[in-house]
């Protein structure tokens, strides 16, 4: 079995966790039943209950689309504006290139999880923060990604036939330029989805993002500590979850990787 079709299977284990679980069962993830907390996987509850009596397979699957819904939009987010960013460095002036390179070295020297951490100090807080702050951070890559690649493919035959037969530079990057870029830019985007969810868990196990009682993988690894060794299952199992999507998407992109001939992670 190559490598692709494993990470195909994990990923659809995963999507069958988070997607499954409205399908399967229709508990709510919000409803508290304190006579019944921490109780085994039954057959009104398949994966038991939490410490508070909430069917705990409905707020995994939830939590696990919040994790999908959050983490896909940090990723859109930072591969739409360092694509904008490094589009415009490589056929913009030297100035505007240096101006913008010179931009991102102040930004990679922000840690994203730190700056979650700070925004939600001086804001609401809410998945928001987690967002801006994961973008404003993860975008540097993709620039200098773009920026690197475009600068190679504009002084190739074929855009410069292109150049010399009148075509304008908005539809020659469209049309010629940015589908050499996608094979890439879908690697470093598969590779970065992981880390968004790592990062996200991480931020809902310090009790920023998503706000109770909306599920979260990492809040609910967060909440479940404290019963540990009462019930183990309340911490394992929506670990196992971030653990089983961060592994498909790393065997998938491995596998793309050696397609595109970049290094392996």
């Amino acid at each position: 079995m190559t490598t692709k079709k494993k990470g195909a299977i994990f990923l659809l284990a995963f999507l069958f966790i988070s997607l499954g679980g409205f399908f399967l069962h229709d508990s709510d993830p919000f409803s508290q039943n304190l006579l019944h907390t921490l109780e085994r996987p039954s057959k009104n509850h398949i994966l038991g209950t939490d410490h508070l009596g909430r069917d705990f397979a409905a707020r995994l699957a939830q939590g696990a689309l919040n994790s999908i819904y959050l983490s896909a939009l940090c990723v859109f987010g930072s591969v739409v504006i360092g694509m904008l960013f490094g589009s415009l460095a490589a056929c913009g002036k030297e100035k505007t290139e240096k101006c913008l390179l010179v931009l991102t070295d102040i930004v990679m020297a922000f840690p994203g999880i730190i700056l979650a951490i700070v925004l939600s100090a001086l804001t609401s807080g809410g998945p928001n923060a987690v967002i801006i702050a994961l973008i404003f951070t993860g975008w540097p890559h993709y620039f200098r990604m773009v920026r690197s690649l475009l600068k190679g493919i504009l002084v190739s035959p074929y855009v410069e036939a292109a150049k010399l037969a009148g075509f304008p530079l908005p539809i020659l990057l469209v049309k010629y330029v940015f589908p050499k870029l996608i094979p890439t830019l879908g690697v470093m985007a598969t590779l970065a989805w992981g880390k968004a969810v790592l990062e996200i868990s991480s931020l809902g196990f310090l009790g920023i993002g998503v706000a109770p009682p909306e599920p979260e993988l990492g809040a609910m690894i967060s909440e479940g500590i404290a019963y540990m060794r009462t019930d183990s299952r309340v911490v394992f199992l929506p670990g196992g979850v971030i653990c089983l999507f961060v592994f498909a998407l790393l065997l998938l992109g491995n596998e793309n990787t050696d397609k595109t001939g970049g290094p392996q992670l």
